[in-house]
């Protein structure tokens, strides 16, 4: 058992990049009347860790960022490790049937939580235009 757990965990770390996939950040997604609300769980990164992107297409947003341990404390022995430190990305996809008004979209970082909100483009019909008719 113990040779199967050292394998594991070496083959965790000898994977570059084994902590970015193993690591991400709790989300919720939910709509409100005007808008698309995406609040991750990012406690221990600040403004400048932390990178939020809309696709050209508005159908993906991607949130990436780094959590630092902060501590250069030496742990001689560890009896418990629950908190996962490292980059991170997560994409989410966009529903089809929403469009964001990508002036509009803003991100807060607040007790460790980013919340992004991506407004709704409202759509206005536009008038009827008549087109004239040229005789050749």
């Amino acid at each position: 058992m113990t040779r199967f757990t050292e394998e594991a965990l070496r083959a965790f770390l000898d994977n570059q990049g084994g902590i970015s996939r193993f690591w991400q950040p709790a989300a919720d997604i939910h709509e409100t009347g005007d808008a698309l609300v995406i609040r991750l769980e990012v406690a221990g990164t600040t403004t400048e860790t932390l990178s939020v992107m809309l696709s050209g297409d508005g159908r993906h947003l991607t949130v990436s960022g780094s959590r630092g341990e902060g501590s250069s404390e030496e742990k001689l022995l560890c009896h418990q490790l629950e908190i996962y430190f490292g980059p991170f990305e997560r994409t989410f996809e966009v529903p089809e049937d929403f469009i964001a008004n990508r002036d509009g979209i803003t991100a807060t970082l607040k007790n460790g939580f980013l919340t992004i909100r991506l407004p709704e483009r409202k759509s206005t019909p536009l008038p009827t235009r008549t087109i004239p008719i040229e005789m050749e």
